[in-house]
């Protein structure tokens, strides 16, 4: 646990939020599709949240990164272009960095190896960022009116970490 509360008092500015994807090379034009296995949320030059999951429709990992890359999968794939997709403006304000101020986990028993069942970061301008690997496309980004799907589970248990 003290990795991961020094990693969200590093990366606590918030610019970006990228999502690995791809693009369709056998398509014209090319389709981009987004690929639900990376996120990252930080800031150029201060450093960024990895969000990963390992299968979809399981627990989210959590780590740092210094540069987002596309994910590792994606290069693989001769008909695949490997892309990163800016999802910013979807998410937080395209006029100033936000900073987090508090980070709130969802805990079951997997926890022990490292695994959350989701994260919901609350930031300076009163929305929320919740981050739900359990679907069946990977990672889905929302706000606090998704939390439902993440909260309600009567296994999961929240501790937030004020930042």
């Amino acid at each position: 646990m003290d990795e991961l509360i020094r990693l969200f008092r590093r990366c606590r500015r918030f610019e970006e939020v990228l999502i690995s994807g791809y693009g369709d090379l056998s398509s014209s034009p090319e389709r981009i599709t987004l690929y639900g296995k990376q996120v990252y949320i930080g800031a150029p030059g201060q450093g960024y949240v990895s969000l990963s999951v390992p299968e979809l429709g399981q627990s989210l990992r959590i780590g740092p990164a210094d540069e987002p890359r596309a994910h590792p999968d994606l290069d693989a794939e001769d008909q695949l272009r490997a892309v990163l997709v800016d999802l910013t403006s979807l998410y937080l304000s395209v006029h100033r960095a936000l900073e987090c101020k508090t980070v709130t986990l969802y805990l079951d028993d997997e926890f022990a190896d490292g695994r959350v069942r989701g994260v919901a970061f609350q930031l300076d301008d009163g929305t929320s960022l919740v981050v739900d690997p359990a679907t069946v496309d990977g990672i889905s980004l929302g706000d606090e009116r998704d939390l439902w799907r993440i909260a309600d589970n009567g296994d999961v248990r929240a501790v937030e970490i004020p930042i």
